[in-house]
């Protein structure tokens, strides 16, 4: 092995130390998955945080993402857990399906801030409408409003080590803005032998008001069934939990 770079793809070491270790929400996918007959759509599943969970527990998942590396790394670790997940590499706001139906499609921790604004958003909700079986529901998480305001965040560094590398990512400061929200991590990376390069990034996350989202769900066909919280835990802010089911008599947009 090449000891000047780490063993796996930089998007899969950072996906999983910055989100990897988020269990919070995973006992609220589980019972909405036994809530909903059918196959599970994972919407941005990444290296299978959720996925995973859900396959293990019996249910038939389809993991969506449009990183390669993080797909590839999903499979593996579908086989080593002799679980089944099938893949699918898509844009979440262009889903091709053709006449697969689900009981649930879920789009866990931010994937809805990521989508390019109202109409990223829209885009998503009308793939996710034209899958949805009878009884189906799309289930999402958003931050919950009002956000805290702009400053230096207090959690930790993640923290992952693979193979002798260290990633550590570090939040540094948090600008939340009217239309975004934009978290900066410091990102260092120690090899085996010592040697420590860093730089900064940027995440920057839509800004989503839940009545606003009522709205576009509707335009898609779909309406809110539900809402709940879920708690925030030492290293993520509170989440709301939005369950959306079509529209009885369909819509006229």
């Amino acid at each position: 092995m090449n000891a000047a770079a780490p063993p796996q793809p930089a998007a899969v070491v950072w996906h999983d130390a910055e989100c990897g270790g988020y269990a919070a929400d995973l006992p609220t996918w589980e019972r909405l998955a036994a809530e909903h007959d059918g196959p599970v759509l994972d919407l941005g599943a990444g290296t299978g945080r959720v996925a995973l969970h859900l396959a293990a527990r019996g249910h038939e998942v389809v993991a969506v993402d449009s990183d390669p590396d993080l797909l590839a790394t999903l499979r593996g670790r579908a086989a080593g857990r002799s679980v089944d997940v099938e893949t699918l590499l898509a844009d979440v706001r262009d889903l091709d399906l053709g006449e697969r139906s689900f009981g649930l499609v879920i789009a866990p921790m931010q994937l809805i801030h990521l989508l390019g604004g109202p109409e990223g958003r829209r885009r998503a909700f009308d793939s996710a409408a034209t899958v949805l079986g009878d009884g189906g529901a799309l289930a999402m998480t958003i931050l919950r409003e009002p956000l805290p305001p702009s400053g230096v965040p207090a959690p930790l560094p993640d923290v992952r080590e693979v193979d002798g590398w260290v990633h550590s990512s570090l939040p540094i400061a948090v600008e939340v803005g009217p239309e975004t929200v934009e978290l900066v991590r410091l990102r260092q990376l120690v090899s085996p032998d010592g040697e420590l390069s860093e730089k900064r990034s940027v995440t920057r996350l839509d800004r989503v008001d839940p009545a606003a989202l009522d709205a576009e769900l509707a335009a898609c066909g779909l309406t809110c069934s539900r809402a709940e919280p879920i708690a925030a835990t030492d290293e993520h802010v509170g989440s709301l939990l939005v369950v959306a089911q079509p529209t009885q008599g369909g819509t006229d947009a």
